[in-house]
């Protein structure tokens, strides 16, 4: 496998999403939002498939708010 998958550059709906749930979730739980929102062989999100619609192309949304609720977690390095 290649590189880890990066999220977008972040938008503000986005990271205000993760703000709010970061707040709430845990981190194990974080973890299974993006373990269950990954890639299939097409490119296509796992996690957001429904019977009557089409899987979106990963990255999905949740996937995304996943990895920025991480990133707001991550420590903050001092410059």
């Amino acid at each position: 496998m290649g590189a880890p998958p990066v999220a977008h550059e972040s938008n503000d709906q986005i990271r205000s999403v993760a703000e709010v749930l970061s707040a709430t979730l845990s981190t194990s739980a974080v973890r299974h939002i993006l373990a269950e929102h990954s890639p299939d062989a097409t490119g296509h999100c796992r996690g957001c498939r429904f019977p009557t619609t089409a899987a979106p192309v990963w990255p999905c949304r949740l996937w995304e708010i996943g990895k920025e609720m991480e990133r707001l977690r991550e420590p903050r390095t001092r410059r």
